[in-house]
């Protein structure tokens, strides 16, 4: 892929999630539902992950993937600095690189227009539960874009740990800390830093993303069966263990 081809994608995607943003009200039951929904879908990875969060080779990693671009946490202001610093990181940083950016920004997206369209399903909801989860879930019925984010974390990791193996590329990002931090974008190194010191971390274990990609389509597919509990074989009838 070229340089250029890389950094369109990366703008596109920057953009998909800004555009995002714009579209969430700062108030109001629709928000309260978006947020209802976003805290609880972290402590659903949280309870489905807590064994892997619970390995140290993993830790880091669970945060980064399931924290910062799977579970709906409010990144806006980091992906504003994105946009500005876009023509700076394309004379430093290889396409290779650049186009993983876009990737887990294009994860981000699919993983909030969802939550997005998920809230107005659950607008009445006060409290939710995986009933109320899976129903509504089949209500919005975007089955194909959650195949897609399940084949983004796969192709993503892949990226993250060939980007690791490039010694070099992984040192330039820890030598932007301070430079980024004085040029105000300190949260967009921290962002990348982070991802590719988890994956560093891991040393190229497959475990971390099988065990997500293998859980995830499990419950995709339970969900697509009408089970109202899908994620009962890894959390059992969490919230809700009366």
């Amino acid at each position: 892929m070229s340089d250029s081809d890389a950094v369109r994608h990366l703008v596109e995607q920057i953009e998909r999630n800004l555009a995002i943003a714009a579209r969430i009200p700062e108030a109001g039951p629709w928000r309260d539902s978006l947020d209802r929904l976003q805290a609880w879908q972290r402590d659903r990875l949280d309870a489905t992950y807590a064994d892997l969060r619970a390995q140290d080779r993993f830790r880091a990693a669970c945060e980064f993937f399931l924290d910062d671009l799977y579970g709906g946490r409010d990144v806006h202001a980091r992906d504003r600095q994105l946009k500005r610093v876009v023509p700076i990181m394309r004379r430093f940083l290889p396409a290779h690189l650049l186009f993983a950016i876009g990737e887990a920004m294009h994860l981000q997206a699919i993983s909030l227009e969802f939550d997005f369209r998920m809230a107005g399903e659950l607008v009445d909801v006060d409290e939710i539960t995986q009933p109320e989860y899976a129903r509504a879930y089949r209500r919005e019925g975007d089955w194909e874009g959650r195949e897609e984010q399940l084949r983004l974390i796969r192709e993503l990791g892949d990226l993250l740990v060939e980007t690791v193996r490039k010694r070099m590329v992984h040192r330039l990002i820890r030598m932007m800390r301070v430079p980024a931090e004085l040029a105000g974008v300190g949260m967009l190194q921290d962002f990348l830093q982070r991802g590719l010191d988890a994956f560093a971390y891991m040393d190229g274990d497959p475990e971390f993303l099988s065990t997500i990609e293998t859980r995830e389509a499990e419950a995709l597919e339970r969900l697509q069966q009408g089970e109202d509990w899908p994620f009962e074989p890894w959390i059992g009838r969490w919230p809700d263990q009366g």
